[in-house]
Formats: structure tokens, sequence, C-alpha cells
């Protein structure tokens, strides 16, 4: 017969977290970057109690079939990547977007300071809205989150594995478990490891937390003060309570027969872009036009 165990052990030996079906999706997400030791989450509360809220404007680039989703995070906690300075050889610099090169909707927009750094520095959200930072940006310093981590004893990949399979060994074990199918076993060892993710969790962001508030000053220099230093790509701006001021988009995108029409399944993109702002505050043009709309809302164009 084969066991759960074994099962696991092959999963294991093709990547660290395979576990799919004992998290939830947001535990998931929050405990593969714990488990680098090296990452630093960032959210609203924690930032409004050490620095107080700062109102900035910015730019926020997608695409047309990622205007739905910039609709859901509008005025809430959830934060958005945004930018102020493009470099002239970037497809920001002429309304394109960051990873695809397509874009051509580009919102100019306010909202509160999470951080920002003079580069893109790889933020990733998870589904609570966290942002995960590598704490090399925030502190300055390779070392500062892995030593805290290490200090308050908190498990990196292998020992999550060993807390993993220890569960798994006390489950099959239990002579109660003997005649239960694979899918009840799972769910015995996904309410059992719950109270302990979460646990794990909880201490690690205490544990960052106070690391922000010990290099507090750190923190404002790395992450808080506005840069004078120019990428050779783009800045990087998280902000959140995001409200969209206008928008551009390029006409190529705007005369687009998929823009325009609805589909048999879905609303047009242009549908809901006119339901996050009015038609009166969309402007389209070429990418000339674009760079003269963004520079007079004092975006910056650099060498």
């Amino acid at each position: 017969m084969v066991k759960l165990k074994d099962l696991i052990n092959e999963i294991y030996a093709m990547t660290p977290m395979k576990h799919d079906e004992w998290y939830p999706a947001h535990t998931r997400d929050a405990l593969q970057w714990t488990l680098t030791q090296n990452y630093v989450p960032l959210y609203p509360k924690q930032i409004e109690n050490l620095f107080g809220k700062i109102p900035v404007n910015a730019f926020h680039s997608t695409s047309p079939h990622n205007i739905e989703s910039v609709s859901k995070i509008l005025g809430k906690k959830k934060s958005i990547s945004t930018f102020t300075k493009a470099n002239k050889s970037s497809g920001l610099a002429k309304g394109r977007g960051v990873q695809t090169g397509s874009g051509g909707v580009v919102f100019y927009v306010e909202g509160l300071l999470l951080g920002r750094k003079a580069e893109d520095f790889d933020t990733v959200p998870d589904r609570t809205g966290r942002r995960w930072v590598q704490g090399y940006h925030i502190f300055g310093g390779n070392d500062v989150v892995r030593k805290a981590i290490r200090k308050a004893k908190l498990p990196d990949y292998g020992e999550w594995r060993d807390i993993e399979q220890e569960i798994v060994d006390e489950v099959e074990d239990d002579p109660k478990n003997k005649d239960l199918r694979f899918t009840q076993q799972t769910e015995i060892i996904k309410k059992k490891l719950g109270p302990i993710v979460q646990k794990h969790i909880k201490k690690y962001i205490d544990t960052t937390n106070a690391l922000l508030k010990k290099h507090k000053n750190k923190v404002q220099d790395n992450m808080r003060t506005k840069n004078k230093e120019n990428s050779s790509y783009w800045n990087e701006i998280l902000i959140y309570n995001t409200k969209v001021i206008d928008c551009f988009v390029l006409k190529r995108v705007w005369d687009d027969y998929y823009f325009k029409n609805d589909s048999r399944d879905t609303k047009s993109y242009k549908s809901e872009l006119l339901k996050i702002v009015p038609e009166n505050k969309v402007t389209v043009g070429t990418p000339a036009q674009f760079r003269k709309w963004y520079t007079t809302r004092e975006g910056e164009i650099t060498v």
C-alpha cells in the first residue's frame, strides 16, 4: 500500500511548497514568503502607526484586460505599484506596460504612501493586501531580517517540511485513521496544521514589525524619502487607498474592436474603464501625446 508520506516525499523532490490542499490560498502565499526568512510584509496599519499618512500622486500603467482588477482595489487598503519616473527608453515612457510591453492604459492616481524606491524593487502582493519586500530594500543590509528570524527560532523551508512530516506521521500512525481514504487523512492534516501555520505567520509578522520599529530611521531613509536618483528603467511607489484622477489611453488601444465592444460573456474593456473614470477624464492619443500628458502632471522622463 502506498502511504501518504511516500507521496509527500515525491512532492518534496519537485518543489518546497506543493501542498495547496493543506493551506487556504492567502495562508499559502504568506507562508511561502516567511520561509525565505528574507522578506518583510508591509501593510497600511503598520506603516501608519510608524509614519502617519503621507499623500502622493503617481501613475499606474496597465493593459485593458487588467482594468477590472484595478477597479477592485480602488479606495481600499490593498496596495498598488505606481511610478513617477520612467527612462526614455522604457515602455512606460511611451504609455506601454512594464512586463508585457503592451499596456496602453495609464491612470493618474492619488493615494497614501506605503513605500518607494528609485528603482523597481520587485515587491510581491499576497491575497490579504500585504506587500512582501526584500529586507535589503528596507534596511539597507542583507542579514537584518534573517538574523532576527533565526533569533526568534522560526523555521525555514527545511524545518517546515519537518513540521509537516511530523503531522503526517501522527495522522497515519493513529489507529483511528487506519481505514480512512487519502482525502480524509488530508483533511485531518489540514485541520492540525491550521493553528500551527497561523501562529507561525503571526510570530513572523510580529518579529518583522519589531524590526521596522527598531530601525525606523533606516526605513525612513530607504523607503520613505523621495529619491533624486534616476533608475535606468523606472521608480516604484507603493500606494493604497487609491483614487483615480484621470486617465490616458493609447489610440491603438481605444480604437481596438475588443476594447470598444462587448463580447458574448463580458462587457467591453471600455465599459469597465468608464466605471472607474468618466469619459471626460479620459485622454486618447499617440505615444508623443502621452508624454506631454504625463509630464504636465509632473511625471518625469529620465535619460
